[in-house]
């Protein structure tokens, strides 16, 4: 059966760890492995701390919204802001990579499954962020029979 949590903060980067705990907790119920719940936390401290920077104007009183949608072995994660958002079908990845700004569009492609950017009808910027989890280890060992 699929759980919805709904999570609102104030657009300060104090609160950048509460969404990666909420992962973890809702991780420590789920057979899957660590690895896959860390990248996804990865992307979605990237994806807020652009909502709470680029978004919202790191304006405290203007809230993001974090979504979190687990429907096992898929969790979505989608963090909304007020900003107007950027043109995300014209982008284009740095030049230089290894600069220090601008690679958390990659970052988060990277570490998920699928991503997605769009406006709400609200008229908030969105990320959509989905991580299929795998299973612990000994499962995937398990589910591949005997061995040989």
């Amino acid at each position: 059966m699929a759980s919805r949590i709904v999570l609102k903060l104030p657009s300060s980067m104090q609160y950048l760890g509460v969404p990666d705990a909420v992962l973890l907790e809702i991780g420590s119920d789920l057979d899957c492995c660590r690895r896959g719940l860390e990248d996804l936390g990865s992307a979605v401290i990237e994806a807020c701390t652009n909502a709470m920077e680029h978004g919202n104007k790191l304006e405290d009183v203007k809230d993001i919204e974090i979504i979190f949608e687990i429907d096992y072995p898929r969790i979505t994660v989608t963090v909304l802001d007020h900003g107007p958002g950027f043109d995300f079908r014209g982008w284009k990845p740095p030049d230089e990579l290894m600069r220090q700004r601008g690679r958390g569009i990659l970052i988060m492609r990277e570490f998920t499954d699928a991503m997605e950017f769009a406006h709400h009808p609200d008229g908030r910027f969105l990320i959509r962020l989905t991580k299929i989890l795998e299973p612990t280890p000994e499962d995937a060992a398990d589910a591949s029979g005997p061995p040989s």
